[in-house]
């Protein structure tokens, strides 16, 4: 009895109740998180970039065997003769130990601001392309749903007209086999079934693929389409879809000063520290312990390098290359938008032809089967009659459909959360 309850639990919770919780669960997919991983990625590059600006330290320590007598430090020969007239010992040794510190300083090197400043662009867009991939599968899961709902619609529509037909052919062959009527109404009216029966397959396998679709997006296994219901609209605005190749660009326009930077001249400062013991001095034998260190301020100035200026070409080619990118992609999707917000209107208004022509249809298939059951229509000309309200109920669905796709497409385009537009 525990496991039959614990197997329903686990099955009620792969089945989602609305489209938000479909989108929650879209934000726990390895996908997601893989895109989250990425832009956080880029911002640790950014930050390493920054702190090759700090100061560096490092402790050292060694042990040393020479084949000859070494110095612990540099020794000038006023301090030998020094060190000699008083009888102390001479550092110099053939196994030395030396122990100490180093530090580094960047004072000026102009290249890391420039750099430091495109990793910042660079995680700036993997950032929106993180946003982006989130809004572009909710998206796919909010498309595919209101596919699948003018699907389940659809079958519905089909298994209506079958059954009508299905009356109709019952009450024909009644009529055939008393000899009253002939018998290839009955093969027409089986073709006009076999038809529908067809049609309904061939929905049954798009539902199959868009649950597949769906279930690879979020990891949740659903009996059928979840309820959509429309809670706002979509703010018309700046292009987020462009905002990736923004940042790019940017990043461009940085990385070309960065090349440029190259050629400026680089101030650095430094201090080493080290404490060098000699057991048995090669004079005295006896042991020595020499202290010994530095600090210095340097700066380098590059002359020339031919890679250098190749490299600021590169830069500029790569930066032009980024802007092309973004001016054919922003004609692109300005199109794009463009087109999406008229064909909501036009799908809203395709919706409403349909359901007049719905209503219509229904009375002249109303109409149709008592001109049939009496002998003033034929077959075919009955069928027609089944057929156009099939396909005005067809029309209704796929205009409700596209609406919903649309307003997606255009939600992905503009940035802008799902969520605030449906639930």
């Amino acid at each position: 009895m525990k496991r039959l309850v614990l197997c329903v639990a686990v099955a009620m919770s792969l089945q989602a109740a609305t489209i938000g919780e479909l989108f929650d669960a879209l934000k726990r997919q390895p996908q997601t998180r893989l895109d989250a991983m990425q832009a956080e990625y880029a911002e640790l590059t950014a930050q390493r970039v920054k702190e090759k600006l700090y100061p560096s330290a490092t402790l050292f320590a060694s042990y040393e065997h020479y084949n000859s007598a070494t110095n612990l430090r540099p020794v000038p020969p006023t301090e030998i003769n020094r060190l000699t007239a008083d009888r102390e010992p001479i550092p110099f040794a053939q196994t030395i130990e030396r122990i100490g510190g180093k530090v580094n300083v960047p004072i000026f090197v102009k290249e890391l601001f420039s750099l430091h400043d495109k990793a910042m662009a660079m995680a700036g867009s993997a950032k929106a392309r993180k946003r982006l991939g989130r809004l572009q599968n909710e998206a796919i899961i909010l498309g595919s749903d209101a596919k699948w709902r003018y699907l389940t619609a659809l079958k519905k529509a089909l298994d209506a007209r079958k059954k009508s037909i299905r009356k109709i052919y019952e009450d024909t062959k009644i009529k055939v086999e008393s000899g009253r009527a002939a018998g290839i109404a009955l093969e027409k009216m089986e073709e006009s079934i076999n038809r529908i029966d067809t049609a309904m397959n061939s929905a049954e396998i798009e539902e199959a693929e868009i649950e597949s679709v769906i279930e690879s997006l979020t990891g949740l296994a659903l009996d059928g389409p979840v309820p959509l219901k429309k809670t706002g609209s979509v703010r018309r605005g700046e292009l987020f879809v462009l905002k990736p190749l923004q940042y790019e660009v940017e990043a461009g326009r940085h990385d070309v000063q960065a090349a440029y930077d190259v050629l400026y001249p680089k101030v650095t400062a430094s201090a080493m520290w080290s404490e060098n013991y000699a057991q048995h001095d090669v004079f005295t034998g006896e042991d020595v312990h020499r202290g010994y260190g530095n600090y210095m301020v340097g700066i380098s100035m590059p002359l020339f390098e031919k890679s250098d200026y190749t490299a600021i070409q590169q830069a500029k080619i790569d930066l032009r290359k980024a802007r092309f990118r973004l001016s054919k992609t922003a004609q692109e999707f300005e199109a794009r938008a463009k087109a999406l917000h008229r064909s909501l209107r036009l799908y809203e208004r395709s919706a409403e032809l349909a359901k007049k022509s719905i209503g219509n249809r229904e009375k002249l298939l109303a109409y149709a089967k008592v001109a049939y059951e009496t002998g003033r229509m034929s077959e075919e000309e009955y069928l027609r009659y089944e057929e156009a309200l099939l396909d005005a109920q067809s029309r209704l669905y796929e205009a409700e459909a596209n609406h919903w796709q649309a307003l997606a497409q255009l939600a992905v385009i503009y940035g802008q959360d799902l969520s605030e537009i449906v639930r």
